[in-house]
């Protein structure tokens, strides 16, 4: 992979003002770029941070979350994605699945490098799949990394099409907690974490995408979830499956489950017994 340094993050809106030149990305056998793009001397911003916690309700334990972390990293993997030699539609992509390795939280105050490049494409019954993956370093030594898969719909690989496969029945367990979610939940969280994607702002915007109304954040859910759970010290890894959207307004029932490791979480729509996320942290 080719290394290119890069000396600023562009925000969020720059990357979504850029992405309609993304729009009519159709590719037969798209291949992804070997370019790894390298930001150093990254730090939390206090303000910023703060206002992730609040947002979340994260508790003030001296190390940064790591999906604050992500909201720093993710414009650079934006960055990559609109770039021309890279073959998918920014917008209108599918969040799947996010999977975070942590080795060491990073405190308040560390800098650290970000390097993000893209992996894994293959095909998918709707299209195609398409990892991001974000890097963190300290001197040299990985402490984080956080990979995001993406569905591309519409974009074909040659070769046999997986089958759909048949969701199982959803029995939703014990409910342990609730949130009620109003219909301004993704402006407020777009002013936070800077994601102004356009099926998250309005239900106008959202329906000119395919989605029903506007739809929360799939990064606000898991950080949400991940507040009161994720460990300050050691290593730890966690991941989320998204299963159907959160159309906003919206109220979600949780299941939080504790075990010897860790946690198991699930979000559901109680009224339709449909499932909204699977969610797992594992200590150690």
């Amino acid at each position: 992979m080719g290394a290119q340094i890069v000396t600023g993050i562009p925000s969020m809106a720059s990357g979504y003002a850029q992405s309609v030149k993304t729009l009519k990305r159709k590719p037969k056998n798209p291949v992804l770029p070997e370019t790894v793009l390298v930001f150093q001397g990254a730090k939390a911003d206090p303000a910023k941070l703060a206002e992730f916690r609040k947002a979340v309700d994260a508790p003030m334990n001296g190390v940064l979350p790591s999906l604050y972390v992500h909201s720093l990293a993710f414009p650079l993997a934006m960055s990559l994605m609109v770039r021309d030699d890279f073959p998918l539609p920014l917008l209108g992509m599918i969040h799947l699945v996010n999977q975070v390795e942590v080795q060491q939280p990073l405190g308040e105050d560390e800098a650290f490098d970000i390097e993000v490049h893209s992996e894994n494409l293959a095909a998918h019954p709707h299209g195609v799949t398409a990892d991001l993956v974000m890097r963190i370093v300290v001197d040299g030594q990985d402490r984080m990394l956080l990979r995001s898969t993406f569905l591309a719909k519409g974009v074909r690989l040659d070769g046999t099409t997986p089958e759909k496969s048949a969701r199982p029945d959803f029995a939703a367990p014990q409910r342990t907690a609730s949130w009620k979610l109003d219909a301004g939940t993704g402006r407020r969280w777009a002013a936070v974490a800077g994601d102004y994607n356009p099926i998250h702002l309005a239900a106008l915007s959202a329906k000119a995408l395919g989605m029903p109304a506007a739809i929360a954040h799939g990064i606000y859910l898991a950080a949400r979830a991940l507040a009161g759970i994720e460990p300050a010290g050691g290593s730890y890894r966690w991941s989320i499956e998204f299963k159907t959207p959160v159309v906003l307004p919206a109220s979600v029932d949780l299941a939080f489950q504790p075990n010897s490791d860790g946690y198991t979480i699930q979000a559901w729509n109680a009224r339709k017994s449909k499932p909204h996320f699977e969610m797992e942290l594992v200590r150690g």
